[in-house]
């Protein structure tokens, strides 16, 4: 498991799929300055992942990322963050390798903060 392996820095990823159904997730380097407090996508991750979009006619419809030891839920951090206001965040939670939880939201449309979605996990 990703966070689990990046713990305790912040785990981050990419969700791309086709309109609001995830079918892969592309993990990516946290390059934030303090990666156990915060997130940052790594570009060239970004960038890459796009292109790769474009020939298979998906999309970015997502960030996923982890709070070592917090709750799996946005932040004030996470809220000053957004960007793209249609994108789905998922946020787990870890406490090391005892608990863990996830969490769905989308960003207001306007102004900061989030409000919970249903996940619905399918088996392929």
């Amino acid at each position: 498991m990703h966070s689990l392996s990046r713990y305790p820095e912040e785990a981050c990823a990419l969700i791309v799929g086709c309109g609001d159904k995830a079918e892969e997730i592309v993990l990516a380097p946290n390059i934030a300055e303090n990666p156990t407090r915060f997130f940052e996508i790594d570009p060239s991750a970004r960038i890459h992942t796009e292109k790769k979009c474009r020939q298979s006619g998906q999309s970015i419809i997502g960030v996923f990322h982890s709070h070592p030891d917090g709750e799996a839920k946005p932040s004030n951090a996470d809220a000053n963050m957004v960007i793209e206001r249609n994108f789905i965040w998922l946020i787990a939670s870890l406490n090391g390798a005892d608990e863990f939880h996830m969490g769905a939201f989308l960003p207001f449309q306007n102004g900061a903060g989030f409000t919970p979605v249903s996940l619905k996990i399918e088996e392929k």
